[in-house]
């Protein structure tokens, strides 16, 4: 029988049955699968051959002398890609090997370390000096294998867990040299990556590499966020602290060619935009903590950006406040308990006048819609009508300027259009709210002239015609008055 590939399977055999027969009868076969042992160390000692013969050819030795470093490592790689497609590897069975010989240039044992069986595989991820661009070559190689094999994408997704969940198992250089783009520590020697007694020949450990997992996902390899980042949520690593280190790398160099919003939508598809603080031990799992932490690592893009989040969650907090205050006390609910409520969450959470002005409207239409099932249009109507006139002192403490008066009409406009059935009320709530003093004609002329949102603004200016007469009659009125 031919000898079987490193890596490789054993082709199904052919058992004869043998009988009896008479001459010239044909004798039955069938076929038997013989099963192939796990063997991935012989798998990860064809791979390191296969590159190594790469590396020592003629035409990687014209490479090296026509290239620099860093394209010369690309060209490798690519040369690389080439002869394992030729190779006859069985890459569906140990492709996540593949990819820890990519990382590490060996297998990755129990723990995360990285395996001394055999010749390690000298140009790695790990090995790889703190520069963006030698990073990015292996990433690309991970492109077109995976783009070549697209089954291999699922093995990528394991080994980048396995090293996430082997993290707490490494030194502070041994996290770095998977997640960090600073420099090499002038003492010490990650246990990790030293070069093992029974290899002498090794030379000492580069400096570390910038954050591979970054990479990953901004050149959008393939690796799915929601397989990869959830791992990063391990108890035991979050309390040591060792996920938050891990993390705060991570957006250095995600952030250091993508914006903040890339990296939201990435962690967003992991289900992890608003659990950031879940990543700090919990005793450090404040605002404050976050801020400073964040701040000293220079990410104040993230900073700013959490804040603005944490700001507009507030503010729908105290929508939604209103909102069932409103509804469980309907108009038996004292303004004078509402009121002081609303100015306590305002002082908590340093919210704007405006911005509370504008909850506090939103949290009053939502308490008759939400309550509206089954009632007609004329009804729902009525009924908001009817609750901006109760509650409309409460918008007048916090509209007390012709700027944020302005601002609480927009947001009337835009709910009435937004709001199918609110639509043709909107004069109504206006002439409300002028009443009962909570807008003045100073902001009702402003919004009318050049104030107005773009959202139905032809159909509203239409129907506040007739009232901007009105205001105009009664000015004339008074100006007559005054002469006389």
């Amino acid at each position: 029988m031919a000898a079987t590939p490193p890596g490789g399977r054993l082709a199904p055999t052919l058992v004869v049955q043998c009988s009896t027969a008479s001459p010239g009868v044909r004798l039955k076969t069938r076929k038997r699968n013989i099963v192939v042992p796990h063997d991935p160390q012989s798998f990860a000692e064809a791979v390191i051959a296969v590159l190594g013969d790469a590396q020592e050819s003629d035409d990687i030795e014209r490479t090296l002398d026509a290239a620099n470093k860093a394209s010369w490592r690309c060209n490798w790689w690519h040369a690389q890609m080439h002869i394992l497609d030729s190779a006859e590897l069985d890459f569906s069975r140990y492709g996540d090997v593949l990819f820890e010989v990519a990382f590490a240039g060996a297998r990755l044992t129990t723990g995360g370390n990285v395996s001394h069986e055999g010749k390690p595989l000298e140009f790695n991820i790990l090995a790889s000096p703190a520069e963006t661009a030698a990073i990015v070559p292996y990433i690309k190689w991970f492109q077109t294998m995976i783009r070549r094999r697209p089954f291999l994408v699922k093995s990528l997704e394991n080994t980048l867990i396995k090293l996430i969940l082997s993290l707490e198992f490494y030194d502070d250089l041994g996290r770095k040299k998977i997640a960090i783009a600073s420099s090499l520590p002038k003492h010490g020697c990650s246990r990790s990556l030293c070069p093992p007694a029974h290899f002498p020949h090794l030379p000492p450990p580069p400096p570390p590499p910038p954050p591979a997992l970054a990479r990953i996902f901004c050149m959008k390899v393939g690796v799915l966020p929601d397989r990869v980042l959830p791992t990063l949520l391990e108890d035991r690593l979050v309390q040591k602290g060792t996920i938050l280190q891990f993390t705060t790398e991570f957006y250095v160099d995600f952030l250091s060619s993508d914006s903040v919003e890339t990296l939201m939508e990435t962690l967003r598809k992991a289900r992890l935009e608003g659990r950031l603080l879940e990543f700090f031990p919990q005793q450090k799992q404040s605002w404050a903590d976050f801020e400073d932490h964040f701040n000293a690592a220079g990410l104040k893009t993230l900073v700013e950006y959490s804040r603005r989040k944490l700001y507009d969650a507030h503010c729908a907090e105290l929508r939604a406040f209103v909102r069932d205050t409103v509804a469980e006390g309907g108009e038996g609910a004292a303004l004078g308990a509402l009121v002081p409520a609303m100015q306590a969450r305002q002082e908590e959470w340093s919210l704007a006048d405006g911005d509370v002005a504008r909850a506090a409207f939103l949290g009053l239409a939502d308490s008759v819609l939400a309550s509206a099932i089954g009632r007609n249009q004329q009804q729902v109507q009525f009924n908001v009508l009817r609750t901006v006139r109760h509650y409309a002192p409460a918008l007048a403490r916090f509209a007390r300027a012709p700027r944020l008066e302005a601002a609480l009409l927009q947001t009337v406009q835009v709910t009435c259009y937004e709001e199918s059935r609110l639509l043709k009320i909107f004069k109504d709530i206006v002439k409300i709210l002028y009443d009962c003093e909570v807008i003045g004609e100073t902001a009702i002329r402003h919004w009318y002239t050049k104030g107005s949102n773009a959202k139905g603004r032809n159909v509203f200016l239409q129907d506040m015609q007739p009232f901007m007469q009105w205001l105009d009659e009664a000015e004339e009125e008074e100006s007559s008055e005054e002469e006389e």
